[in-house]
């Protein structure tokens, strides 16, 4: 199974990938807005590992990034492949 595989398939369940689909983009953006205001970019880390772990609190599904810490730069690309990929071009 490939990094990216084993990512996507822990994150199947709707609710989970509605919460990682906020986190990611917010965990990311604090990488231009320490640029900014270094303190608000340190709270958006935080911030969004939260969000994230609310969809581990089951213990059942471990967060990706124990498992390989890979998954740090996997989850950006499976984020925008969720939101921009898979789009089916219709006959006409």
């Amino acid at each position: 199974m490939g990094v990216y595989s084993h990512y996507d398939g822990a994150h199947n369940h709707p609710v989970n990938r509605a919460l990682h689909l906020i986190a990611i983009p917010v965990g990311f953006s604090s990488v231009i807005v320490v640029w900014f205001h270094w303190i608000v970019a340190l709270l958006l880390i935080p911030t969004a590992f939260a969000l994230a772990s609310l969809c581990h609190s089951n213990k059942v599904n471990i967060p990706a990034l124990l498992a390989n810490p890979v998954h740090v730069f996997v989850a950006p690309m499976w984020m925008a492949k969720r939101i921009f990929g898979k789009r089916e071009a219709k006959n006409v």
